[in-house]
């Protein structure tokens, strides 16, 4: 019986599912075609809308972080000091951190950019984020010792701009939205989104069922929170290759390979030059780049 080839990829796709080497392979696969479509974001040289040079940033965050993953796949060399012998161990929590980097990099992508939101909404939104990104940096440093002149100055610039932003936000209809306590983290540390993390996730295209009870874990492995050492001692070896990691690292992989083709996918509907790149794309990786897209988003 012969199928068609969206039905072929599919049977592919879902083969890789359980296969840790088939899945890094898929991965690589995936990063080439996101390389050629941020590639051709910087190429053209477009004109963009406030901040939108972000966009290609944070896809570069996703793609880089993506390739370490990969690299990570490949098991760490670890030797001792009086012995000959060394073994490769899997370093599975920086794997299930670096997801975790990706899964907010894609959902800050969407919160400031890939969403349906008028000019207005979407600016204020943006330089909400720039506040808070340049207060984090007035913090960095508290006075001790002395700085180059250099960085001075630019704090100083900077501080100027937090004030020039501030006062374009308080002009906005949206300002009058945010509670006081949300104003006083705005005013005191920054506030760089207006909801959480958790309640990105549940606001954004990702499929909750897939997404939310994952980011909850790969959340405690950043912070080295009891439950992700509970997971470590559980591991019965760190051997790379072991049934244990494998079944520790498959979950990462396919979230990871579902954010980049979603990605792929919201810059070829957000870029017509980048639209035009995919579409030269054959037809087995369009297929599958839209696979994985449909199968990652509700």
């Amino acid at each position: 019986m012969e199928i068609d080839l969206k039905t072929f990829i599919a049977l592919k796709e879902f083969h890789l599912l359980d296969s840790v080497p088939d899945n890094y392979k898929s991965l690589e696969f995936i990063t080439k075609a996101s390389t050629e479509l941020i590639q051709s974001i910087y190429d053209s040289k477009p004109k963009l809308g406030e901040g939108e040079v972000f966009i290609e940033t944070l896809s570069i965050k996703i793609l880089l972080a993506t390739k370490s993953i990969i690299e990570l796949g490949e098991g760490t060399k670890v030797s001792a000091l009086t012995k000959d012998s060394n073994v490769k161990l899997l370093d599975f929590p920086s794997i299930n951190i670096l997801t975790r980097s990706i899964i907010e990099a894609f959902l800050t992508l969407e919160y400031l950019f890939f969403n349906d939101l008028d000019l207005e909404e979407r600016n204020f939104r943006f330089y909400i984020w720039q506040i808070s990104g340049y207060k984090s940096r007035q913090g960095f440093f508290d006075g001790k010792g002395k700085l180059k002149e250099n960085v001075n100055e630019k704090l100083k610039t900077e501080l100027e701009e937090i004030k020039r932003l501030k006062k374009v936000i308080e002009q906005s209809k949206f300002y009058k939205t945010i509670d006081k306590h949300r104003l006083y983290k705005l005013d005191t540390y920054g506030l760089p989104r207006l909801v959480s993390w958790s309640k990105l996730i549940t606001q954004s295209v990702l499929k909750n069922s897939l997404f939310e009870t994952p980011y909850k874990l790969y959340s405690n492995y950043a912070h080295s929170e009891f439950i992700s050492l509970i997971q470590m001692n559980g591991q019965a070896t760190l051997n790379k290759g072991s049934k244990e990691n494998n079944d520790s690292i498959l979950n990462s992989l396919r979230l990871v390979k579902m954010i980049n083709c979603i990605v792929i996918v919201g810059l070829k509907n957000k870029f017509e030059f980048a639209s035009k790149v995919f579409e030269k794309y054959d037809e087995e990786t369009k297929t599958t780049i839209l696979f994985w897209n449909e199968f990652g988003t509700e």
